[in-house]
């Protein structure tokens, strides 16, 4: 049975036996899922040991956030300064308030009923279900989604970071999974949270947070292995984005404080951009470096992809800009969906595709022969190499790098939802060395990506071990 299928089967089997019991109040295969059903069963008989089962909202208030009033389009300016978390920011077992959307006061006071504060736990309720994190700073204020239900233990002998091991466990991912409904998009409810099955030591008659402690002590042993290992991943991919820069050796200013107030004239030319953006002395001082270096456009090496007319069919692979890994400038992996809700391009093997919108970012990859025949996001541009003065290796690196990302921050419009413009992309300048030069840029590159990406299946490894040894400590 191939792999795929048989994990399909194995969270869905298509038959199983049917015993009701008192809670139960759904017919289908993922609710009496024989695997599930027998684990659970194990679980509760451990409570005869060391321990007790019990559910989450015995020790826990589990509640919803809110979503942004109808209308409201959060704007980061110098006015947001308030966290508004959304399911994408519960990453690594952490809430990020760093990724967290800012929003203004005035926003705020219509949710203000809906906060998170230091040690709750928030559990993604819709698409993917069932990630989990902890707020582990103080917060004055913070918002949150109705896309995350918040955990606060009302406890004081459970550890709260206890508690969110046993969520990311395998038993609380499993009963997470089991109580999600939906076809189109998964949603679990805040009672199905509630009702999640908790198994936590006990001594006398209280629980042993002595004991969870020393439980956690043991696995953070091993966590922090792979935090060493992911942080090792981290450096890699930072050495590599330095490469084409130290192997061309041009100079860029990047004091933004030495350009607070400049002048510009105006000219004859009335399309020309008075924008503070675009007229930012940086932009002229990185043209300069460049240009005085061999150089050509990016639209003089290459030519729009043609033949972009996606043939209707009963399923389509879907590459948008979450699927683009910024770091490492690679496809992470294609969705399927079965209608496209919006104009697609349709993608060719050996194009390479640049992000209109926020492009600053890096998210530009070549699409491997694996990825021939997707579709993608309007967002993504797809252009074909169009010159023998480049390789596409290079072409991508650096179109990775600060001297083009710098330009195209420099090019954006747009006021929530920052864009470059295709003529800006057309007019970007490419520095190009000698082919000897440009080889050794890739060589390098593609090394330290290959060693982060070590770092990081180790870093996985050393994580599923993290898990494996929180059970086995839990019902030893």
């Amino acid at each position: 049975m191939e792999t795929r299928n048989k994990k399909i089967l194995l969270n869905k089997p298509l038959v199983f036996g049917l015993y009701l019991a008192d809670g139960d109040d759904r017919l289908d295969c993922a609710w009496f899922n024989p695997v599930v059903e027998k684990k659970i069963k194990n679980l509760q008989k451990y409570k005869k040991s060391s321990g007790k089962s019990i559910k989450l909202k015995i020790i826990a208030d589990v509640n919803g956030g809110k979503r942004l009033p109808k209308g409201t389009v959060a704007v980061e300016d110098d006015a947001s300064i308030i966290p508004y978390v959304r399911a994408t920011d519960v990453k690594n077992l952490k809430i990020n308030l760093d990724t967290a959307v800012k929003i203004p006061r005035e926003i705020h006071h219509a949710i203000q009923n809906y906060q998170l504060k230091q040690d709750d736990i928030a559990i993604t309720v819709v698409g993917t279900i069932g990630k989990v994190g902890i707020l582990e700073e103080k917060a004055e204020v913070c918002d949150f989604t109705e896309n995350i239900a918040r955990v606060r233990i009302k406890d004081k002998n459970i550890d709260p970071v206890f508690l969110l091991h046993y969520l990311n466990s395998e038993y609380g991912r499993m009963q997470t999974e089991r109580f999600s409904v939906g076809s189109l998009q998964c949603k679990l409810s805040l009672q199905s949270c509630r009702n999640i099955e908790i198994y936590i030591p006990f001594s006398g008659d209280r629980f042993d947070v002595k004991k969870q402690q020393l439980i956690l002590k043991k696995v953070y042993e091993i966590l922090r292995q792979a935090d060493k290992k992911r942080q090792e991943s981290a450096n890699l991919i930072k050495e590599s984005k330095e490469v084409i820069h130290k192997k061309l050796g041009l100079k860029i200013e990047t004091n933004k404080n030495k350009y607070k107030t400049f002048k510009q004239s105006l000219n004859e030319n009335l399309d020309t951009r008075l924008d503070t953006l675009f007229n930012n002395p940086l932009r002229d001082l990185l043209l300069t470096s460049l240009k005085k270096f061999s150089h050509k456009t990016l639209g003089e090496i290459t030519k729009p992809q043609t033949n972009n007319k996606v043939i209707p069919t009963d399923f389509y692979r879907v590459i948008d800009l979450e699927q683009i890994d910024e770091n490492t400038g690679r496809i992470i992996r294609a969705r399927e969906v079965s209608e496209l809700g919006s104009e697609k391009n349709l993608l060719k093997a050996r194009s390479i595709l640049i992000s209109k919108l926020q492009p600053e970012k890096g998210k530009i990859v070549i699409v491997g022969d694996e990825y021939d025949g997707c579709v993608s996001s309007s967002e993504l541009i797809p252009l074909l190499l169009d010159s023998c003065d480049v390789s596409l290796e290079y072409l991508w690196a650096v179109l990775r790098s600060k001297y083009i990302l710098n330009q195209w921050e420099c090019e954006l419009t747009g006021s929530s939802r920052m864009r470059i413009g295709p003529n800006e992309i057309k007019e970007t300048v490419i520095p190009i060395p000698e082919k000897k030069i440009q080889n050794e840029i890739v060589k390098e590159i593609r090394l330290k990506i290959r060693e982060s990406d070590k770092a990081i299946q180790e870093a996985d490894r050393l994580t599923i071990k993290a898990k494996e040894k929180f059970i086995e400590l839990l019902v030893k």
